[in-house]
Order: C-alpha cells, then sequence, then structure tokens
C-alpha cells in the first residue's frame, strides 16, 4: 500500500466509522440492540484506520483485532483495556445479531456509544494530516 493509499484508506474507514455512531446516536431510544451493533462497527472501522494508516492490511474481524492488539497494545500505544472493550464490542455485536433472546441495557448501550465516541476521536486526531505516526 502506497503512503497516499493508506492515508485514503484510513480516511475512508474513519469516515464509516463516524457515519456509524452517528446512526448508532439515532438508533438508541428506539432500538439499543441496532444501535449496539452499529458501535461496534464504529469501533472495527475506527480500529480499521489505524491499522490502514500503518501499512496494515487485515483481512477479517479477528485480523483486526490481532493486529491491534500486536501493533499497538503490546507496544503500550494503547492501553490493555482497549482489547477488552474491543472484544466486548464485538460479543455484543454477535449477541445482538445472532440471539433472539439477548435483552440490552439502553444504559450500557449509551456506556458503550460513548467510550466508543472517545475511541474514534482518539484515532482521528492520530492519523489526521500532520500527525506524527506512532
Amino acid at each position: 500500500m502506497t503512503p497516499k493509499g493508506r492515508l485514503e484508506s484510513a480516511a475512508s474507514e474513519l469516515s464509516l466509522a463516524v457515519e456509524e455512531l452517528a446512526t448508532a446516536a439515532a438508533l438508541l431510544e428506539t432500538s439499543p440492540r441496532i444501535a449496539l451493533t452499529r458501535i461496534y462497527y464504529a469501533a472495527f472501522h475506527a480500529t480499521r484506520a489505524r491499522l490502514f494508516a500503518e501499512g496494515l492490511e487485515p483481512k477479517t474481524h479477528a485480523g483486526v483485532q490481532h493486529l491491534f492488539n500486536v501493533t499497538f497494545v503490546r507496544s503500550g500505544s494503547y492501553e490493555p483495556a482497549t482489547s477488552s472493550f474491543l472484544a466486548r464490542l464485538q460479543k455484543y455485536r454477535e449477541e445482538a445479531d445472532y440471539s433472539t433472546a439477548y435483552v440490552v441495557d439502553p444504559v450500557t448501550t449509551r456506556q458503550e456509544l460513548d467510550a466508543t465516541r472517545a475511541f474514534v476521536a482518539r484515532i482521528q486526531s492520530e492519523i489526521a494530516p500532520g500527525a506524527e505516526s506512532r
């Protein structure tokens, strides 16, 4: 991936993350289950953006988490709790999508939305034009 391609791919993923956050916020009151799935995808796209900015190209959802952990958590750039955060969102998304008996707590959904907003904002600041690569 060329440096220009890395930045374009990262920008595209960040755009998707922001769109997913807006969708999650709009759905929060009427459908917290669906909002929770959108929250996961916001974090997923932001994580891909961070990886693309480094020239890393994960192929799967598991690959996104693995590469993020190896590249950013193990190096100390991100706290170990970030790994748990991403895994928890993925678990919520899977339960919300596939379990008919899954009950979603709107308070938890709002907390995860707020945490994901902060995560996306951090990544935006790290890969903004002129920001140093970590």
